[in-house]
């Protein structure tokens, strides 16, 4: 409830007690939740059956404040429709096209690193990450430079910077909210709570106003993720059309200003945090092992050679041990240490134990990533176990 300990090695010590249980029952506070731990039945819910545990947990309670009616706190239908009109973002051909907006802000953060280890042999490297990932989040999201890793600039100003420590707080008055919020939703908003400050919704809103008049609300030829806000608010609404479920059926959702302000926070949040984690914790691992530093360095150097120093897209796949260290670091330490999902509809599991609808499930993602049975010696940063199969 307070954060004290990390949900993902407290959900792991529960695993720990039934070994040989495909899936357990505990409680969540006062709500009773489902803890699966075979793989073959956590892959039915997030592959094949998803559309029965497409929900975040209380979906119902989305509406209740401007900033959970992203993608991240929808389930069922709307979670559907938001989910097909982002999708063309992340198509190949335009990650691609933003590649150099990524470079530039990755050529400054060389620089930045530059002139700290030139004034001292310690730098603090979550910091640096932060900055990085939020520079570049913003630049091939919403077209803004933030200026977060100019030497004369302190961050402790900026008002992204700002935004991204508000929405992510660690402090035992949020944690409690947090938790009270997922636990007793009713109660929580029926009180008067938000779990998100007010400021943020007021900030982004002005952002992106601020950028469409810019752009004169129409989408230009850089083809972001303002580009795509602006499309949609063009249309007036979001449709998607196809089976689920529950059958064919034709589904429209109405694009209003709390729903845009709603997906550009999911949007900034999702973009910078899971990145600058990633980064600080791959560096970290790396740090500790020279052997695996040594021959990142090695593989990234000679790549170097053969491209005369430059860097594409399709870079990282001509790096397998890059790739395999982000890999290892994403198994040891994962975004989300257990991935909490709602019964949509009512479910009956391979064993023939039927969910209700509004079941709660936790995917205890950080105890099967360390779990003997799948990695051996899974404690360890062996990036190469990625590479070799090594991997039950």
């Amino acid at each position: 409830m307070l954060t004290k300990e990390y949900i993902g090695s407290e959900v792991q010590k529960l695993c720990k007690k039934f070994p040989n249980e495909p899936y357990f029952g505990a409680f969540y506070g006062t709500e009773p939740v489902l803890i699966p731990q075979d793989p073959e039945i956590i892959k039915l819910i997030l592959t094949k059956d998803y559309a029965y545990f497409s929900g975040r947990e209380i979906t119902d309670y989305y509406h209740s404040e401007t900033i959970t009616e992203n993608l991240f706190f929808s389930g069922g239908d709307r979670w559907k429709v938001l989910k097909q009109n982002l999708s063309p973002l992340f198509s190949i051909k335009k990650m691609r096209n933003m590649f150099h907006l990524i470079e530039k802000c990755s050529n400054m953060l060389e620089d930045m690193m530059g002139h700290e280890l030139a004034e001292s042999e310690v730098a603090e490297v979550r910091s640096l990450m932060t900055k990085y990932t939020l520079d570049a989040i913003c630049s091939v999201s919403f077209g803004v430079d933030t200026n977060l890793m100019e030497k004369e600039e302190s961050d402790k100003n900026n008002p992204f910077r700002i935004m991204g420590d508000m929405i992510f707080e660690i402090s035992t008055y949020r944690a409690l909210k947090a938790n009270a919020r997922a636990i007793w939703p009713g109660v929580f908003y029926g009180l008067g709570f938000e779990n998100f400050p007010s400021e943020i919704k007021s900030f982004f809103s002005k952002l992106v106003n601020g950028i469409c008049e810019e752009r004169q609300h129409k989408p230009t030829s850089r083809n972001d993720f303002i580009d795509l806000i602006l499309a949609m608010k063009i249309d007036g609404k979001l449709t998607f059309a196809g089976d689920n479920i529950w059958g064919d059926k034709k589904i429209e959702l109405e694009v209003d200003d709390d729903l845009i302000v709603a997906l550009v926070v999911g949007f900034f949040a999702a973009g910078f945090e899971t990145s600058s984690t990633t980064l600080s914790m791959c560096l970290y691992e790396l740090a500790k092992n020279k052997e695996a530093q040594a021959r990142t360095h090695e593989e990234i150097d000679e790549y170097l050679k053969k491209t005369d120093g430059k860097i594409t897209y399709e870079s990282i796949t001509e790096m397998p041990y890059l790739m395999a260290c982000m890999e290892e670091t994403i198994r040891l330490y994962p975004v989300l240490g257990v991935i909490t999902r709602e019964v949509m509809a009512d479910y009956t599991m391979p064993t023939g134990v039927v969910l209700g609808k509004g079941c709660r499930v936790h995917l205890p993602i950080y105890h099967l990533n360390r779990n003997p049975e799948w990695f051996e010696d899974p404690e360890s940063f062996r990036p190469e176990r990625l590479m070799q199969g090594k991997v039950r």
